[in-house]
């Protein structure tokens, strides 16, 4: 498959990502989350009301809480983190949000019902990252295996903060097209794009 329709349904099932409840295994918080979510996402194409609009209201308030955008931030920056004064690196997070939002909301508008299978009891509860490991089925087509690499906070909540998708990085990805980006027009110039998009 396409590293593009990778990212599109791994985006969609990132919304599996995390309420964090502090005694949660990961795997079990991606599991229910992902069911009340894609229920949430039920009752709007039910309605007919499946516009990006709708969809980036699930977004902003069930998903982008519980995605680690300050830590995927810092990894976007990679060796441009050195020097950035505080006012860009608030800025350029908000841009990522604004990105990270954008591009799940467009995801989960391609959605259509498929099954998410995830694996139990493969995460070290004594570790601050976890991998939780999912495949994706969808009939008539070959199943996706995705990894959730969660990282537990300082608050001890879990949150997602990369996708790998059959094999491929999404952050690492996503993190050398920003550096190259950064490198060849600056950094407001790449916050600027992050946030038109």
């Amino acid at each position: 498959m396409k590293l593009i329709k990778l990212l599109l349904i791994a985006t969609a099932f990132i919304s599996s990502s995390v309420f964090a409840q502090q005694q949660e295994a990961p795997d079990r918080l991606l599991e229910s989350v992902a069911n009340s979510l894609f229920a949430d996402i039920g009752k709007v194409n039910s309605q007919g009301n499946a516009s990006k609009a709708a969809m980036s209201k699930i977004v902003e308030t069930r998903l982008m809480p519980h995605i680690d955008v300050k830590f995927v931030s810092f990894k976007l920056l990679g060796k441009h983190i050195k020097g950035i004064e505080r006012e860009q690196a608030v800025r350029f997070i908000d841009a990522v949000e604004h990105y990270l939002t954008g591009t799940y909301a467009g995801a989960l508008m391609k959605y259509t019902g498929q099954q998410v299978v995830f694996e139990h009891n493969n995460a070290k509860s004594d570790s601050e990252y976890a991998t939780v490991n999912t495949q994706i089925i969808e009939p008539n087509a070959p199943t996706i295996d995705l990894s959730f690499k969660l990282r537990l906070g300082k608050n001890n909540e879990w949150k997602v903060y990369d996708i790998v998708a059959e094999g491929i990085s999404l952050l690492s990805a996503k993190q050398k097209e920003i550096i190259q980006r950064i490198s060849e027009v600056g950094l407001e110039q790449v916050i600027s794009e992050l946030k038109s998009k």
